[in-house]
């Protein structure tokens, strides 16, 4: 193992203050820790044995604690506990400077064990920084972590694992997702792992926004089942080959993750700031001075469970357009980052005719708050439209259903009709978004007009990168307005699709006003603030300037480009466009000098929005796994230059310097339920193990035609049966309709386990269900299995099983019914059914029955729907 990878030496205060690479001037603050001891809630975890050779993981069951205990306790197939979760304590501390943030997040893993363990834990991070340190401690040792490609990072941590040496690896799985890898942390030993990363801030009529996600939100798996590679619930899929590395375990129901986390952030404006708030935390404020605060979470038991969002307000005429420069003495390159502020809104007399096309989601993870608050804003914006526009509302989760068959003029008949959609709408099903996009995009264009298309949903969805890349390839002149729908949502996905569609992002709270949005949308879209905007350098020496090109601007936020540069100089930088239909120009004299040692995270900064440039590039072929070879290289070479995560590239830290016995197990961390997003419609689906708990990584047996996580199951009627437009793509996916309950009180149910036969098996049929590409009107079955009562992917499960007579073998399903269970079950019975589990609360029955006894089932008048949960060998 190369020695430079493993560099150890004493954390001296000298060497301390040199390990940060600050952007501007930062101030060192301490943090405030927020303790979880008085929890009341019973958390559960279980221990998982992890086989090295082939990256598959083997189940074990969950026991619950004591009472009043507020760690999380691993456990051995035995049931034995073998210590407290490692993943202890999460510290941010975030340092503002203008624009520009620091940002270091400290994972504290602890072991409790005997002998050595390693801790898995996938986490999310901003969407827009640029990760380029980490740094490993045990004691007084502290590792510097190095970037590698990631294959050869990998190799060295497996390496140091099996030697018995202390590792740390950080893998990027997503520009917002991330695993942590720890391997030998020695018995009673503690191993701290701090990375850090930078980025430029958002900021719109005259706010700064800083916020930092907590939690991995559930996300909606499309595709046919392929593999199992990692440690996360749900199986890789032929769309979503990286599946198992981005869906991590959660918490059981009644329980949480067992760590605790402390937020501080340390604003230094440079111009006056006010009106501090964070909507879905309580904060500490303490001001020094104009321009100067510092805000810290109020010292109580902190969920990580959702984004902690704070914003402030900086006077309008205070920030003005300017610019950053670094270079240093051993560097050819310079780099700068120039902001520039837009005019104001103009005030436009007539607005020119617009086509609206609304998308919603109502798959399953929307349930409840996120879907009335999309509904409460859709409203909103269509009470408000203008009387010359034309819109088309298309609602969406295994497929899609049109509130009319074409755009049409709005009128009080049409607003009323849409009205009534809207208020009908029900949250169920998957999360489908490329078949949305694909729909909206089929719509014939009117030349005559500007099409908006907008796009509300929480983003939970495994395929973000190929949704994202469909807008880029597919969206024409339209413009894309995005609506994150919720506490945690997927920011990638939601700024993403605004970036490549030429609009702008938005975030409803699940505590925020859907009309203060929706009249935010409409001051957007009334008319762009600047349109046709080019920037020239003059006489500057500049080169890989990004953006290369900048759509109209809507909202009233800077524009930043960031470039590098090879030779110093001066020069008149100028902005040109036209606001409200007449030439608009601003000049900004740029200095660059020949060095410049401050602002260091701008080489950062400026790799990160490259490294984004070229993905932009083939974004589909990056979520397939299969980048054009080209780009992969150079963004590695980029990556590995600038010491900056990349989905090629990872940190790896090792500690050469002491050796310990290795542990053969592995504990994956769990994550907390996201705050708002239902449990029932997300993960509930999932096999259910001891003591009726969550079994996550079980799930993998109940994945047959695409793994729901960030949306559920299929919708039960009436939206289960909406069609698929002709040619459209459509994934079938597997049921997860099973409710709350099935998720925390269900019996013992014994499950499959995904061995190689059955993952063939389930590979082959979810083919021929891809492959049938059928509806539920055009289902042949014979006459004595069709039923309106079957969800979609049973009906066509059971007409492919019918073509291969092989209706006899047996599936598992979920029953919804009503009246007496008991009466029930004695019937169903009678007819070979296996009871798995029930909920008398919420009416659903998990059981096994042979497929030709499905419609003698669906004939008993008790029996609502019957819903495809998996497929198992006799």
């Amino acid at each position: 193992m190369a020695k430079q990878m493993t560099k150890v030496e004493p954390l001296t205060k000298q060497k301390r203050g040199m390990a940060s690479r600050a952007a501007c001037s930062f101030v060192t603050l301490s943090m405030l820790s927020v303790s979880l001891n008085t929890m009341t809630e019973a958390p559960v975890f279980a221990a998982r044995r992890i086989a090295s050779a082939t990256g598959i993981s083997q189940n074990q069951p969950a026991t619950q604690q004591p009472q009043g205990s507020g760690t999380l306790m691993a456990m051995l197939p035995s049931g034995k506990q073998i210590g407290q979760c490692p993943l202890t304590h999460t510290e941010v501390t975030a340092d503002v400077s203008g624009y520009i943030s620091h940002v270091k997040v400290k994972q504290v893993f602890a072991n409790t064990n005997k002998e050595a363990i390693e801790a898995i834990y996938t986490f999310p991070l901003s969407n827009t920084g640029a990760v380029d340190e980490m740094v490993m401690q045990i004691g007084s040792r502290r590792i510097q972590g190095s970037i590698k490609k990631r294959a050869e990072a990998r190799e060295i941590y497996n390496n140091a694992k099996a030697h018995g040496h202390t590792a740390s690896l950080l893998d990027q799985e997503r520009t917002n997702i991330f695993t942590q890898s720890v391997a030998n942390i020695p018995a009673g030993a503690k191993v701290e792992v701090t990375l850090q990363y930078v980025e430029t801030l958002p900021f719109e009529d005259g706010k700064f926004s800083f916020v930092f996600p907590t939690v991995v939100g559930p996300r909606f798996i499309p595709g046919t089942v392929t593999d199992h590679t990692g440690t996360g619930r749900i199986d890789n899929t032929a769309q979503v080959p990286d599946a198992s590395l981005i869906t991590p375990p959660v918490a059981a129901e009644g329980s949480r993750s067992g760590h605790d986390i402390s937020i501080k952030v340390s604003i230094n404006g440079g111009v006056p700031i006010s009106n501090i708030n964070s909507k879905l935390h309580e904060i500490k404020v303490d001001k020094n001075g104009q321009d100067k605060a510092v805000i810290s979470l109020i010292d109580k038991n902190t969920i990580a469970n959702k984004d902690f969002v704070l914003n402030w307000d900086v006077a309008g005429a205070s920030l003005k357009s300017g610019y950053l420069t670094h270079r240093d003495k051993s560097d050819r390159s310079g780099y700068f980052t120039l902001m520039v502020m837009p005019p104001k809104r103009p005030t436009v007399a007539e607005i020119a005719p617009r086509e609206l096309i609304f998308l919603i989601d109502c798959s399953g993870s929307q349930s409840g708050l996120p879907l009335q608050k999309a509904k409460e804003t859709l409203s909103y914006i269509i009470e408000h439209m203008n009387q010359h526009d034309t819109f088309q509302i298309i609602a969406f989760n295994n497929g899609n259903t049109n509130l009319f068959e074409k755009p049409q003029a709005v009128s009080k008949e049409m607003k009323d009709r849409a009205q009534t959609f809207i208020n009908g709408l029900e949250a169920r099903g998957g999360t489908y978004c490329a078949p949305a996009v694909e729909a909206a995009c089929a719509i014939p264009a009117d030349e005559h007009r500007l099409r908006i298309v907008t796009f509300m949903t929480d983003g939970f969805v495994g395929n973000d990168m190929e949704i994202v890349g469909m807008i880029r390839k597919l969206r024409g002149t339209s413009r894309w307005f995005t609506f994150g729908t919720g506490n945690s949502v997927n920011r990638a996905l939601i700024d993403g699709m605004a970036l490549e569609g030429g609009g702008e992002p938005d975030y409803v709270l699940l505590n925020s006003s859907g009309a203060e949005v929706g009249k935010k949308f409409y001051q957007h879209i009334s008319s762009p603030i600047l349109t046709d905007v080019k920037v020239d350098f003059g006489s500057l020496k500049v080169k890989d300037v990004s953006p290369r090109e900048v759509f109209d601007v809507w909202a009233q936020r800077p524009l930043y480009f960031k470039g590098r540069y090879e030779e110093a100089g001066s020069s008149t930088v100028t902005l040109t466009g036209y606001a409200a239909g007449k030439p608009y120009k601003q000049t900004l004299n740029v200095a660059l000098p020949e060095t410049n040692e401050k602002n260091s995270a701008l080489g950062s900064i400026w790799a990160r929005a490259q490294v984004d440039k070229l993905m932009r590039e083939d974004l589909i072929g990056a979520q397939r796994g299969a980048m054009k070879k080209e780009l992969q290289d150079e963004v590695t070479d980029i990556a590995l230059k600038h010491h900056i995560m990349t989905q090629f590239t990872s940190f790896v830290a090792v500690d050469e310097s002491s050796k310990v016995t290795p542990g053969n197990k592995t504990i994956v961390v769990p994550t907390d339920m996201a705050d708002g997003v239902s449990r029932l419609e997300t993960v509930a689906g999932n096999a259910v193990g001891s003591k009726g708990l969550v079994m996550p990584m079980q799930s993998r047996s109940v994945q047959s035609y695409g793994a729901y996580g960030g949306g559920g199951a299929p919708a039960a009627a009436p939206m289960a049966r909406m069609n698929a437009p002709r040619g459209m793509r459509f994934d079938y996916a597997a049921n997860g309709v099973l409710k709350q309950a099935l998720a925390d009180k269900l019996e013992p149910a014994a499950v499959a386990q995904s061995t190689p036969a059955v993952l063939d098996s389930r590979r082959a049929e979810s083919a021929q269900l891809e492959k049938s590409k059928v509806d539920a009107k055009e289902i042949n079955l014979p006459k004595d299995q069709s039923s309106s009562k079957f969800d979609l992917p049973l009906q066509n499960l059971l007409k492919i099983r019918s073509n291969n007579n092989q209706l006899s073998r047996k599936i598992l399903v979920s029953i919804k019914f009503r009246g007496d269970e008991t009466a029930l079950l004695k019937a169903l019975k009678m007819l070979g059914f296996t009871k798995e589990g029930a909920t008398k609360q919420n009416q659903f029955m998990l059981g096994k029955i042979s497929g030709d006894q499905l419609a003698k089932i669906a004939q008993l008048t008790e029996v609502v729907e019957i819903s495809l949960c998996e497929h198992v060998q006799n």
